[in-house]
């Protein structure tokens, strides 16, 4: 097993900042850091919004990520 980090860009009240740029309760993560970084600071849906990390345990660090890319190229 390996530990995955991810990042998240929430706004005050706790809801997630989606692919489409709607804000949802629903969790969507990024990857990199510097992906959500960029993407707080041209989106300007985002003002007051944080960029969250978490971390959590996959038994296939690869397909994880392989998951995050396939729906944002999907969107």
């Amino acid at each position: 097993m390996a530990m995955v980090t991810l990042y998240s860009i929430q706004d005050e009240v706790g809801r997630f900042l989606t692919i489409d740029g709607f804000f949802s309760y629903d969790d969507v993560e990024f990857r990199d850091e510097d992906e959500a970084i960029e993407e707080l600071a041209t989106n300007p849906e985002c003002r007051g919004c944080t960029v969250e990390t978490y971390q959590r345990v996959a038994t296939h660090s690869d397909f994880t990520v392989a998951t995050s890319n396939h729906e944002r190229a999907a969107a």
